[in-house]
């Protein structure tokens, strides 16, 4: 069975940051048996599914590292699938959509769907005979066969002070392994989780030099390429980056931990094939 992975944002929060090539927010698309699956839901990520070939409304589970808007951007996304439900053709999946998220960020979310739905009377599915949403609560160490044949973990990590319920995930399908760490700093459990993986994607959203343990909670070049050493990954994407230095700037820095596998910067459109 084919699996593939596809950049739909390999950039931040905000665009037009500094010259140069435009990259979305987060969002990676896995595509198992044309089961879709996608890791954080930034803004407009519908339409960057679209220009991509893929029917937004076929899309039935969503993992959400946190919940942070260049993540978490879910209640446009809900409204869409709902709104399709109302007046499109009918589409495999329309019906229904999976969310998995941090169990202790689900509280505020129902608090924003129900400030944008004030006529639903405090229900999230105030249209179940149309379109229904579950959201699963995950925290550390959380593991579940969310298709046949394809496994989501999701293993907690360090961000905004560690004051922000944050985590990774790993994907396991046809023997192999996919992990997403989010958005983080450097963390014992990214080592645990990490080895060994096919496809290592760190959040890579601090500049050379400037890298820390603590802080807000990003890694830089050298930090990745030193988890993706360490952990016998065999390729590599940094992600989640402003754009400050150069991408080939970027690679040498990682190198130089003795990672030797693949390497790349990613971009919008990147993907991974098995």
């Amino acid at each position: 069975m084919p699996l593939k992975v596809l950049t739909l944002g390999s950039g931040v929060c905000a665009n037009n940051c500094l010259p140069g090539k435009r990259r979305f927010p987060p969002g990676f698309l896995i595509n198992y048996n044309n089961q879709l699956l996608l890791l954080d839901v930034s803004e407009g990520v519908r339409f960057r599914l679209e220009d991509a070939g893929y029917d937004y409304g076929r899309l039935t589970k969503i993992a959400v590292t946190h919940v942070h808007p260049d993540h978490a951007d879910l209640s446009p996304f809900l409204q869409a699938k709902l709104c399709r439900t109302l007046w499109g053709e009918p589409v495999e999946g329309m019906e229904h959509l999976d969310v998995y998220m941090p169990e202790i960020s689900i509280k505020g979310f129902e608090d924003a769907w129900n400030w944008r739905h004030p006529e639903a009377g405090g229900r999230l599915n105030h249209m179940p005979e149309k379109f229904k949403f579950d959201i699963h609560p995950m925290r550390g160490e959380w593991e579940e066969e969310i298709f046949p044949g394809l496994k989501l973990k999701a293993f907690g990590v360090y961000h905004g002070f560690g004051q922000h319920p944050a985590l990774g995930f790993r994907v396991e399908a046809e023997g192999k392994s996919i992990v997403y760490t989010g958005d983080t700093g450097m963390v014992e459990s990214l080592f645990k989780n990490v080895e060994p993986a096919d496809l290592l994607i760190a959040d890579c959203g601090v500049r050379i030099g400037q890298e820390y343990t603590g802080g807000y909670g990003h890694m830089g070049p050298s930090q990745c390429g030193m988890l993706a050493y360490r952990s016998k990954v065999k390729e590599l994407w940094l992600t989640h980056y402003v754009g400050y230095d150069a991408p080939a700037a970027m690679e040498a820095e990682a190198r130089k931990s003795g990672f030797t596998g693949t390497l790349k910067v990613a971009t919008d459109g990147l993907t991974w094939n098995v």
